[in-house]
């Protein structure tokens, strides 16, 4: 799959089949991660790698608005560097589409988690001091019996405009 045809198919995942993510696979989507854009090319992030099943349910559970990377077979924490305050957000947010992209042209489906214990996750794994968990990207073969459903996009004419705000035509 090339990479338009990922950016323009992947589909937002939170249920998981049962089957363990190959850790080649995590390695590209984490490489994908590392070639993201940044500001000045400080590449304000980190990224910790998990697959072990008992520390996935107990960072699930620390998770508000992601409690299914309880069921994820492995995950990506995307840490910040906080002296970075103004660009490392936009810059690990680049490269987050760039991971959760890969995973989709690997096979593999992802939701960003927003809501989190942050403190309680950081401890867990080992977060140093100066930086931050930006996010929780589980990672996984989509399951069987649900599927990630198609969202429709809101209409060409509302989004996009040609030369000047309201002009829908090039």
């Amino acid at each position: 799959m090339d990479a338009l045809e990922a950016i323009l198919k992947r589909k937002v995942q939170r249920t998981f089949a049962d089957k363990v993510v190959e850790r080649e696979k995590l390695v590209k989507i984490v490489e994908a991660g590392r070639h993201a854009m940044s500001a000045r090319n400080l590449q304000p992030w980190q990224f910790v790698v998990i697959e072990n099943r008992t520390t996935l349910k107990e960072i699930g559970a620390l998770c508000t608005t992601g409690r299914f990377v309880t069921d994820a077979p492995s995950a990506i924490v995307v840490l910040k560097d906080v002296a970075n305050a103004r660009w490392a957000d936009v810059d690990c947010g680049q490269a987050v589409q760039n991971m959760a992209n890969a995973g989709w042209a690997l096979g593999l489906g992802t939701c960003w988690v927003g809501n989190f214990d942050a403190a309680k996750i950081g401890a867990m794994i080992g977060v140093k001091d100066g930086w931050a968990i930006f996010t929780v990207l589980p990672f996984g073969y989509a399951d069987p019996k649900n599927p990630p459903q198609s969202k429709p996009l809101k209409p060409h004419t509302e989004m996009v405009h040609y030369e000047r705000v309201g002009n829908p035509k090039p």
